[in-house]
């Protein structure tokens, strides 16, 4: 009975902090789309009351009591899957609101938004010592509010936990040196081939693309029903607002690449809308978030909406829509699409050198927080990095160190999850080649039910109720595994760039 009742109280509170959470992606969706100028001081004092609302419930008598409860159990003897959900992610959630000093989060708040300026001052000057003891003094609270949260653990782990559960910079860091010495190798070849990509370079009427790219994630699976389209943003994202309710926001404009911004929006929005009704009834729907939830955007995106059989389908369609793309053939319009062009730019990367971006990010989080690095030595370890896996270097700061706005806003530990997304994203693609050896002749014709029946049956459904590495394993056999993704980029650009002897 006692268990029962704590159950009881720990579902009621996860209805509540779900409902906050859904309240902070409506004031987030608002903020990057239609907040006036003077709205915003008031905005921040209610977004401030609901954040204090949400920490509040698990401050609560029944709240300590069933952390009390259940941290003295093992949850593996917890026989459902949403109970055993529910209790995980109520102790994480507990966890990290009480062993959090209060005093710790003041500060760091404080010094947020001075934070941001300094970002933007430091950008608009190319220095970055302007940034620098802003960056020094946010690094140093998030090692102290990681090490209250857990004392005997890698402050660095609990900083990536807090995006990616469970994550743990020991593992990870094996699978980036396997990831990242593939990648560089396929690099060496594609450099030294004789194939050489056009350039895509092609501009419209934006209300065209938009629509073209609103048809096709459409047809991909994504439902209008369980969402909407929003193009007042500067920047793609996806607003989780309840377990039917999913929305896509974009900018407007007309190039092509805003088809691949509506596909990777897509797939997190299919994922958070595709829980099953348990899931859902227990508020447990949305993803899992972190790495989890890249995978399923980059698969969309990548592994569907640039490949070659998508293509078959929709390049005559395109070419009937756009007819500047008459001139140009299937196989060297699918060739520019996915040329690989190293540079010192991550958010234009291709496939090949995207993750290379990513890791050198992780490895420069990782090593300050182990102690091996100082923030004063960052720029220069950062164009180092460069150096030795794009062989790129930033001509100054705001295109290299000052690029990224993750550390000025709050999104310390958070680089991993890119590059485990594109690494789970390949586990999915082996998974579904192994049940679904044929489904490739399903996107060259233009189907996509047989795809989106095993995602929802493999993955969407599931929700939250296990972690990345769980699920990864439920699906792969193994919780954490690049060869994949690496077997799918080898075999790909082989025959893009016409090379020999690649590595598998």
């Amino acid at each position: 009975m006692l268990y029962n009742k704590h159950i009881e109280n720990i579902s009621s509170i996860n209805n509540e902090f779900r409902y906050y959470k859904t309240i902070e992606s409506l004031f987030e969706l608002d903020q990057w789309s239609s907040l006036p100028s003077e709205g915003v001081t008031y905005r921040q004092q209610v977004a401030a009351h609901i954040a204090d609302q949400k920490a509040n419930l698990f401050f609560s008598d029944k709240a300590k009591q069933a952390a009390d409860f259940f941290l003295n159990s093992d949850l593996n003897s917890i026989d459902d899957d949403i109970e055993r959900a529910l209790v995980r992610t109520f102790l994480f959630r507990y966890k990290n609101a009480v062993h959090t000093p209060e005093e710790l989060i003041r500060q760091y708040n404080l010094i947020k938004a001075d934070t941001m300026n300094a970002w933007k001052l430091a950008r608009k000057e190319q220095d970055f010592q302007i940034f620098l003891p802003y960056l020094e003094k946010v690094f140093e609270l998030k090692k102290q509010i990681a090490l209250s949260i857990e004392p005997n653990k890698p402050a660095f782990d609990t900083l990536m936990s807090l995006n990616d559960e469970g994550a743990n910079a020991e593992q990870i860091s094996c699978e980036f040196n396997v990831l990242s010495n593939g990648l560089k190798s396929l690099l060496d070849k594609i450099k030294s081939s004789d194939v050489k990509p056009s350039v895509l370079s092609f501009e419209d009427i934006p209300t065209h693309m938009e629509a073209f790219a609103r048809r096709l994630t459409c047809e991909s699976g994504y439902k209008e029903s369980c969402g909407a389209f929003n193009n007042q943003v500067v920047h793609g994202f996806a607003s989780f607002l309840g377990p039917r309710d999913s929305r896509i926001s974009t900018p407007i404009h007309g190039r092509f690449d805003l088809i691949f911004t509506y596909l990777h929006e897509a797939g997190h929005s299919m994922y958070c809308s595709g829980g099953n009704d348990k899931v859902n009834n227990a508020n447990l729907w949305g993803g899992i978030e972190g790495g989890f939830h890249e995978a399923m955007a980059r698969f969309n995106e990548n592994m569907i909406g640039r490949s070659y059989e998508y293509w078959q389908y929709y390049f005559p369609q395109l070419q009937a829509e756009f007819p500047a793309f008459n001139d140009i053939s299937l196989d060297d319009f699918y060739l520019s699409m996915n040329a690989v062009n190293p540079s010192v730019k991550r958010i234009s990367s291709d496939e090949v050198t995207y993750n290379l971006h990513v890791i050198l990010r992780f490895e420069i989080e990782r090593d300050y927080f182990l102690g091996k690095l100082d923030c004063c030595d960052i720029e220069k370890r950062w164009n180092e990095l460069y150096k030795k896996y794009l062989d790129v270097c930033p001509e100054n700061p705001t295109e290299g160190v000052l690029q990224d706005m993750h550390w000025a806003g709050d999104y310390i530990g958070y680089f991993q999850s890119y590059a485990l997304g594109n690494i789970y994203s390949g586990q999915i693609l082996q998974a579904i080649n192994s049940d679904i050896p044929d489904f490739k002749s399903d996107i060259k014709n233009g189907k996509f039910d047989r795809l989106n029946n095993w995602l929802n049956e493999n993955i969407r459904q599931y929700g939250c109720i296990y972690t990345a590495s769980e699920l990864a394993e439920k699906i792969s056999g193994k919780s954490l595994d690049a060869k994949p993704f690496l077997d799918y980029l080898n075999n790909k650009y082989s025959k893009l760039y016409k090379l020999k002897d690649c590595d598998k």
